[in-house]
């Protein structure tokens, strides 16, 4: 069952009042994090909740749950990502008030009253989260792949290169 959430929100109203959003969207809605993505199938677990702090803050709190499909960078191969995001994001109406916030928070800059698309905020979040180079966790490659770079090789003394410094030592000597 995909239980719909609001396209657009008002996130001070629902911090002012106090509520929780929970539901599915999907990840080919999410145009920009699809572009880091194999597939855009499936769909993203959301839960939010938006509340004043105590002096103050308007906050939403948000967990967020996806199995994304990439491509592992060691092996070149699909796989699996299983994400977990857990974000608390401050709402404030300038940049000039985010250094006033409390270390736990992460600025949220909402610089108007117009609703706010909360596939796009929530993209955001999982796009920050994405490994900047995503790999298995177990060994993916064959067991030649890793000895390559294992064994040293012995250069012939006519193969080493001269020094770039012996011209000055041949320039001290002359003088």
């Amino acid at each position: 069952m995909h239980q719909k959430l609001p396209k657009e929100i008002d996130p001070f109203r629902l911090a002012q009042n106090g509520l929780t959003l929970e539901g599915q969207l999907p990840i080919a809605e999410m145009v920009r994090l699809s572009k880091s993505l194999q597939s855009d199938e499936g769909w993203v677990n959301v839960r939010l909740g938006f509340d004043v702090d105590e002096v103050g803050t308007p906050y939403m709190r948000g967990e967020f749950n996806t199995s994304v499909s990439v491509i592992c960078e060691r092996c070149m191969n699909s796989m699996i990502l299983e994400m977990t995001v857990d974000c608390l994001l401050a709402m404030v109406s300038s940049e000039r008030k985010v250094e006033g916030l409390a270390e736990q928070y992460d600025p949220w800059i909402i610089e108007n009253n117009d609703p706010v698309l909360l596939s796009a905020v929530i993209e955001d979040e999982l796009i920050l989260s994405l490994p900047l180079v995503p790999r298995h966790t177990e060994a993916c490659l064959p067991e030649e792949a890793w000895s390559v770079g294992d064994e040293q090789v012995e250069l012939k003394d006519s193969d080493k290169a001269a020094s770039p410094f012996a011209v000055l030592s041949a320039l001290k000597i002359k003088q």
